[in-house]
């Protein structure tokens, strides 16, 4: 066997209890690091040149992806088996194979100092929403997303699934001053954008193809009153259904679809 592969069979080793950590928000600060667990979002990881720290390969998954782990020379690779695996995946089904990687991968402070395609969450609490929202901003030639506190945390297991490996693609930043940051972006002339029900325009209607910061709230209730005093411009998706409202990561993903459909038929 490879002398970075080491087997792994009690639930009290420290790697186990280290994973086990890492599921929880208070874990993955106090390590610094967070879990990757999926064939496609380690795969996706890597030819992103993500930093694995180390591997955790269940027994009988490990001879299909030998010549992957082998490729990664720096990063040892835990051997465990598939009941032991089960213990420490965070999904239902668990496909074999997980990472750990450093927390600080996307972070760029000097984020706000350029680009000009931006999402703003306020205070957004659920992880499968926070994914969904970063996956669509990337898909959609966003430049960042831009979290205030209070938000979920972008490396919550959801929220990884959910994103399906755009937090490797698209930089996020964890603001702590929100508000701060919106003026930053107004100084740099970029509108403040969000979805709203009153003294709203349809949200085609509107020039939002650059130079914008779509700003989504909280699923309960919505964006905070100074959020709103600082925001530009108000648009309105139409519901001619019965359906009283949209969900965050619905309504965000609408919006963001309109401003790159803008841009690129104006291009």
């Amino acid at each position: 066997m490879d002398k970075k592969v080491i087997r792994i069979t009690s639930t009290s080793n420290s790697i186990i209890k280290q994973l086990r950590e890492l599921t929880g928000r208070k874990g993955r600060l106090r390590y610094n690091a967070f879990i990757i667990e999926g064939l496609k979002l380690v795969e996706e990881a890597l030819s992103y040149k993500v930093p694995v720290s180390y591997f955790l390969v269940a027994e009988s998954l490990y001879p299909e992806i030998r010549s992957m782990m082998e490729g990664n020379n720096a990063a040892p690779v835990y051997l465990v088996p598939d009941g032991l695996f089960e213990k420490v995946s965070t999904t239902e089904t668990p496909q074999g194979i997980l990472a750990v990687a450093p927390l600080s991968i996307s972070q760029d402070p000097s984020l706000t100092d350029r680009g000009s395609r931006f999402v703003i969450l306020e205070r957004l609490q659920d992880p499968g929403n926070l994914g969904t929202i970063i996956r669509t901003a990337d898909a959609c030639g966003f430049d960042g997303v831009l979290l205030s506190p209070g938000c979920a945390d972008p490396y919550n297991p959801k929220a990884m699934r959910s994103a399906m490996g755009s937090v490797f693609h698209i930089p996020i930043l964890s603001c702590a001053d929100i508000f701060g940051t919106t003026d930053k972006l107004k100084g740099r002339g970029i509108r403040i954008v969000a979805a709203h029900t009153r003294d709203s325009d349809i949200v085609w209607n509107l020039p939002l193809a650059d130079r914008i910061a779509v700003v989504i709230g909280n699923e309960g209730s919505g964006l905070s009153q100074r959020m709103l005093d600082a925001v530009d411009i108000r648009v309105m998706i139409p519901m001619p259904g019965k359906a009283e409202s949209l969900n965050a990561a619905s309504a965000a993903s609408m919006i963001l679809y309109e401003s790159m459909r803008q841009r690129m038929t104006n291009s």
